[in-house]
């Protein structure tokens, strides 16, 4: 008996299966591109604005600076704010008196610091525990004072620089991935 549809048998009899569906292709390229470039987006503005806000904090406390060439002079501190003594590098450290509203216990940390073509190190400290004008008298010897360089903005700085750079590079693999896996596909089509 023929089909209900009044057709004939298909050579290879009634029962043949249906051709496959056609596979959707991944999407995956064009997921590895779009990630690839939001990760190189991100990276780079999170990374530059870290890094300079870091830097800033660094290069913010340098207007603080004052060379005493005479070795005395006068800061004006804030309250509780560090106060570090520098030498030229490579002279010996002058002894030095302080005196001011409240003098305390300085920092243990050292720096260094590069200004108006000098290098300079750190030699003593002390905190301003109010604010006012603090007296320092170094025996004739140049001194500089400021604060302690900004380890937490160096750091920043630094830590913008390799987030920019490290998620950069690692956006641009995942988007080059992307775009190799999409040229493959399309050249077998």
């Amino acid at each position: 008996m023929p089909p209900a549809g009044g057709g004939a048998p298909q050579p290879g009899g009634w029962n043949q299966p249906a051709a496959a569906p056609a596979k959707k292709p991944s999407k995956a390229p064009k997921v590895l591109i779009i990630l690839g470039a939001v990760i190189i987006g991100l990276s780079l503005v999170i990374g530059i604005v870290t890094a300079v806000i870091g830097f800033g904090q660094v290069a913010g406390g340098a207007e603080k600076y004052q060379i005493l060439e005479s070795g005395s002079g006068t800061y004006t501190a804030e309250a509780d704010e560090t106060v570090q003594l520098y030498a030229e590098e490579g002279t010996p450290a002058p002894q030095c008196t302080i005196d001011g509203p409240a003098v305390g216990e300085g920092t243990i940390q050292t720096s260094g610091f590069g200004n108006e073509g000098r290098e300079w190190v750190s030699f003593d400290s002390f905190t301003a525990e109010e604010a006012g004008d603090y007296t320092i008298d170094c025996g004739g010897t140049p001194v500089m004072v400021g604060p302690p360089v900004s380890i937490g903005g160096i750091f920043a700085g630094l830590g913008g620089i390799l987030l920019a750079i490290g998620g950069g590079v690692l956006g641009f693999l995942l988007l080059m991935v992307g775009v190799i896996i999409l040229l493959v596909r399309r050249g077998r089509d």
